[in-house]
């Protein structure tokens, strides 16, 4: 799996709001980190896109250039 796959499968998790498949495109010991959220790890990712999704009901991403 190339890493444009993993990329493509997180966005179309989120997108589907699909926070187990979120939590499943990062390693074991694998983290999230953004000003909003500091360092979080685990199911920790999925439930951060769960609050998200309960403020923004209709936030989607998309991959618009590659290079």
């Amino acid at each position: 799996m190339t890493y444009l796959d993993i990329a493509k499968k997180y966005f179309d998790a989120w997108n589907i709001h699909d926070a187990e498949s979120i939590d499943k495109t990062f390693a074991d010991n694998g983290t999230y980190c953004d000003p909003s959220t500091g360092e979080i790890s685990g199911d920790d990712i999925g439930s951060n896109a769960k609050r998200l999704w309960d403020i923004f009901p209709d936030l989607s991403f998309e991959i618009v250039s590659i290079a």
